[in-house]
């Protein structure tokens, strides 16, 4: 007798109803537009403050690192790991938007010769990869149009990769990548920010193609015993 042991596959890692949960109402991050911020607002209703106050909640995506990588003795050792994670992420979603060029628009940019050899972020995720044997479907489009206006496009999510924070977890086995941390930068662009659903589902896909992640998920607090998303929808 013998074991095989197979590699987890990356959408394996993705808890179930994750996608579902960071593309919802309830979860997507609001985007309050800066010169908005300038003119403050006569509504003072109840609804009003009830739903700022549920908007204002820390969104989370949750990271397990796999058993070897756990129970780092140093908090830098892991912002280390993740640090790494996530410049192999941006340097692959580069790949992906710069492969995506036609010929003529590709020739008015230098390639850094850092990103030589490095494969595109579309090609590392299963069901995106040029290598896959299965043909295109809904779910197959869905994942091409994260990837296409979230990491591995133009704007590459900058906004969304600048204003996150990391918080590690008890014994750093596992992370939270804070998406909008109350007391960050607000960001300065829709597109690129985490406000914008490919930026983050296309987040949650980068990172279960990682060898070291072992499973990935969104939060959900709960406040007075109200589900946040329940709330929000029934506005």
């Amino acid at each position: 007798q013998s074991l095989v042991a197979v590699p987890l596959l990356d959408i394996t890692k993705i808890h179930a109803g994750t996608i579902d949960e960071v593309s919802s109402r309830g979860w997507s991050i609001p985007y309050t537009d800066q010169s908005d911020q300038q003119i403050p607002s006569s509504d003072t209703s109840s609804t009003k403050n009830e739903t700022d106050a549920i908007n204002e909640w820390e969104r989370m995506i949750v990271v397990d690192l796999v058993p070897g990588l756990g129970g780092m003795k140093e908090e830098a050792e892991l912002l280390e790991v993740v640090n790494n994670m996530m410049a192999d992420i941006q340097d692959m979603g580069e790949v992906g938007w710069l492969r995506s060029m036609d010929e003529a628009d590709a020739e008015k940019y230098v390639i850094d010769e850092s990103l030589v050899g490095v494969p595109a972020l579309s090609d590392m995720f299963s069901l995106t990869s040029s290598l896959r044997s299965i043909n295109d479907n809904a779910r197959i489009t869905f994942w091409h149009d994260s990837f296409k206006n979230g990491i591995e496009s133009e704007h590459a999510c900058n906004d969304m990769f600048s204003t996150l924070f990391v918080k590690p977890r008890a014994g750093y086995y596992s992370y939270d990548l804070v998406m909008n941390p109350s007391d960050g930068p607000p960001p300065q662009d829709y597109e690129s920010s985490a406000s914008n659903p490919a930026c983050v589902t296309s987040l949650i896909a980068a990172i279960s193609t990682h060898p070291y992640v072992l499973s990935v998920k969104a939060n959900f607090p709960i406040y007075h015993g109200w589900h946040v998303a329940q709330k929000l929808d029934s506005f």
